[in-house]
């Protein structure tokens, strides 16, 4: 956010006035001694306060002074203010923390914005309740047209299962309707008559229409195979570009509210990357901005090649990785390898439990794998000469021997180490697979909300054994480097989204491992506080090539850094999701002020 300062006398007044949250001293302070000339004074300085500095001794310090965007001066209080003059603003932080501005590793930040940029979605938590939703949807709706329920995942609903064909039937017999979530989906009697699916459709690629094992007929539910749905409207919407920017706009000062000055679009088009720039151009950007770009794996190495060449686009701002900004940076190229956690579809070296929950009926089903092995060591091969990082979506076990084989592979014609290779949920990692990782400094971003959330329905669906492996943060810690993301796809509350993008529920999951229900899964993989601040700062920099820059709050890294309304070291575990932000700075800016 660009915007004009006040005069230092009139900010001391204004905060008066607003709030005593902070206490802005201007012009002179109680010092013996006289202000002097400085030649090269700090614009604002911040002091009395327990800064977290999340350096390499994850030091404590007392004052930080800010010029230009960067980062002048940080220690303690007397040191510091020696690089003050008339012109400085100086906040007396009271004794309160200050953490480096939060980095959200895996979000989706336009479809989210665009999801309620018209009205708000509701919150489905139980079956009862998404058939209510349809009920009254059915009331609006004309008779005929769709009614569709995006990314609405079985794992959060109270039944811990997918809705049947004949339960949606019951409540919409006039109206065709998709309850889609992700790559797994179910569809009405009417989706599939108007749609002309029958015992005899034939499977998409891939993809599979799951069909009563005794009588041939299609059950209704869809894996990977949406594409034989015929009318359902598009997820794009009628909003113009102003709008568009202006419900991005609107998301990323949610972000900044929530202690986040960075995130990582995983998986970004060139329109989504435009309108980054847009607001890049503008002086509009709040938050610093890491773009994966979306690539298809399809075609010969040739193919690929060319592919490769047009990411980078004529203006020269689509790649490769690390083309950019401080603002928009380019990251790596994103795939998706197999299917999800939450909605049984993942690949996994197990067959998935049958049973009502994801509707598996065979014994033998082990998921969806979207790339062959083959593919995609050409794809992460021709990736790695041409210096692109690359992340993959896996969230299987299976997925990830695959994934690991191919970047093994790649590593044999162009070392990958130092491009810091990723994997994408990496939701079970064995100890072979973890060293593995070591071996090729494969990183991986990880979402901790995903335990919170889906960890009670997953481990009645898996049992214990399995879910051993199930996200192992500090099993991870002692191979690689992981980060911590939410996966933010749709609304804009942190804890009522999907996924949940609070940075302190997910920190809060990494230290106490504690479900939303049914309590506390494997705790000797907790993290410690200090290792989870880092899982949101630093590591999360790592992942993205930017550790030099961001992550921690050091002199010459970027002035991102945030103040909170308690001591996230020593306050009580059950109040780390609590943790509000006071103040979020961005370059040396302040973007967030709270009321």
């Amino acid at each position: 956010m660009r915007r004009r300062s006040l005069s230092p006398q009139n900010e001391w007044e204004a905060s008066l006035m607003r709030r005593s949250i902070l206490v802005v001293v201007v012009c002179c302070w109680a010092r013996a001694t006289p202000l002097t000339a400085v030649e090269k004074p700090a614009e604002l300085i911040i002091h009395n306060a327990k800064i977290i500095t999340v350096d390499s001794d994850f030091s404590i310090k007392q004052a930080i002074a800010i010029r230009e965007g960067k980062i002048l001066a940080i220690g303690d209080k007397e040191g510091v203010l020696s690089f003050a003059d008339r012109s400085t603003k100086i906040i007396d932080a009271q004794g309160q923390t200050i953490l480096p501005g939060l980095i959200d590793s895996h979000v989706h930040p336009v479809g989210a914005a665009l999801s309620e940029a018209v009205s708000p979605l509701p919150v489905l938590n139980s079956l009862e309740a998404v058939q209510d939703f349809i009920r009254k949807k059915v009331e609006t709706t004309p008779e005929g047209k769709w009614i569709v329920i995006r990314y609405a995942f079985p794992t959060r609903l109270t039944d811990a299962r997918f809705p049947t064909k004949a339960e949606l039937d019951a409540v919409a017999p006039k109206h065709p309707v998709l309850y889609h979530a992700g790559p797994a989906g179910v569809v009405n009697s009417l989706a599939l008559k108007i749609s002309n699916i029958t015992k005899d459709t034939p499977n998409p690629p891939q993809g599979t229409i799951v069909k009563d094992e005794k009588t041939g007929e299609p059950t209704g539910m869809l894996r990977n195979a949406y594409g034989v749905l015929k009318g359902v409207p598009s997820e794009s919407d009628s909003l113009t570009r102003d709008e568009k920017k202006d419900a991005l706009k609107k998301l990323l000062a949610k972000y900044n509210a929530e202690g986040l000055t960075s995130v990582a679009d995983r998986n970004a088009s060139r329109s989504d990357l435009d309108l980054y720039l847009a607001l890049e151009k503008a002086n509009e950007l709040t938050v610093r901005i890491n773009v994966a770009r979306g690539f298809s794996p399809a075609g010969t190495a040739e193919e690929i090649a060319k592919r490769f060449d047009s990411l980078i686009g004529d203006d020269k701002r689509g790649g490769p990785t690390g083309a950019g900004t401080d603002w928009v940076k380019i990251g790596p190229i994103k795939l998706f390898l197999d299917g999800g956690m939450l909605n049984g579809t993942a690949y996994m070296r197990e067959p998935w439990p049958q049973g009502p929950a994801y509707q598996v009926t065979q014994n033998d089903y082990q998921g969806l794998l979207f790339i062959q092995p083959k593919q995609l060591e050409l794809v992460v091969t021709e990736a790695a000469k041409r210096r692109w990082q690359v992340t993959a979506h896996c969230a299987g076990e299976k997925g990830m021997d695959i994934l690991l084989d191919a970047y093994e592979t790649a590593n044999k014609t162009a070392p990958i180490k130092e491009l810091r290779y990723c994997i994408t949920h990496a939701n079970f990692p064995s100890e072979a697979n973890l060293k593995r990782c070591e071996k090729y400094g494969v990183c991986a971003d990880v979402q901790p909300v995903w335990l919170y959330k889906d960890g009670p329905a997953l481990l009645k669906n898996l049992g214990e054994k399995r879910m051993r492996w199930f996200q192992p943060y500090q099993s991870w810690l002692k191979y690689t480097t992981i980060g911590g993301g939410s996966d933010h796809m749709l609304r804009y509350d942190p804890f009522l989204s999907t996924n949940p993008w609070s940075p302190w529920l997910g920190i809060a999951t990494a230290v106490t491992r504690r479900m939303e229900r049914d309590g506390v899964h494997q705790p000797s993989e907790c993290l410690t506080r200090e290792q989870a601040i880092r899982l949101y700062t630093i590591n999360n920099a790592y992942l993205h090539h930017e550790e030099k820059i961001k992550g921690s709050l050091e002199v010459g890294k970027l002035a991102d850094l945030i103040l909170i309304d308690r001591d996230i070291l020593t306050c009580p575990s059950s109040e780390i999701a609590k943790i509000r932000v006071k103040l979020t700075i961005v370059g040396g800016k302040i973007v967030y002020q709270s009321k």
